[in-house]
């Protein structure tokens, strides 16, 4: 792999659309998303969409499952990561790859700003996203050997 393919736009991964849940939303729903969806996190988002948090898998096990508490009865915003770390879908796949090693994150949301400096979830790029890139990458370096 050389740097250039390291410094294509997140833009050319395939990146999934984010899985949302309101802010006040019980932790019972993010399950039930996460299920349906496949997904391993979900974003949180208030009444008019801006992104507030993001909820992983990793937090349903340390915070729900490992307190033994009922997830009908925990709302969102009471585990949630507030105002996660967010890219761009311009930004270079090695500004994912940093961010993503230097937070120990597994997911980042990709969002858009608008005038008022707020953010708006578009996407959700996952460790699994570039791995996917990069073993592309290599297979089709393998065909010119």
């Amino acid at each position: 792999m050389d740097a250039r393919t390291l410094s294509l736009p997140i833009s050319t991964l395939d990146y999934k659309q984010p899985a949302t849940v309101q802010v006040g939303a019980p932790v019972s729903d993010v399950i039930d998303i996460m299920q349906i969806s496949g997904s391993g996190c979900v974003l949180v988002v208030d009444e008019e969409q801006r992104l507030s948090g993001i909820i992983t898998d990793r937090d349903l096990l340390v915070h729900i499952n490992g307190k033994r508490l009922d997830p009908t009865a925990v709302n969102v915003e009471d585990i949630m990561t507030p105002n996660p770390e967010t890219l761009r879908a311009s930004d270079p796949i090695a500004f994912a790859l940093n961010l993503m090693h230097l937070g120990h994150f597994r997911h980042v949301p990709l969002s858009i700003t608008d005038d008022q400096q707020q953010e708006f979830p578009v996407g959700i790029i996952s460790t699994r996203d570039v791995l996917d890139h990069v073993a592309i990458f290599i297979e089709n370096q393998e065909g010119d050997i």
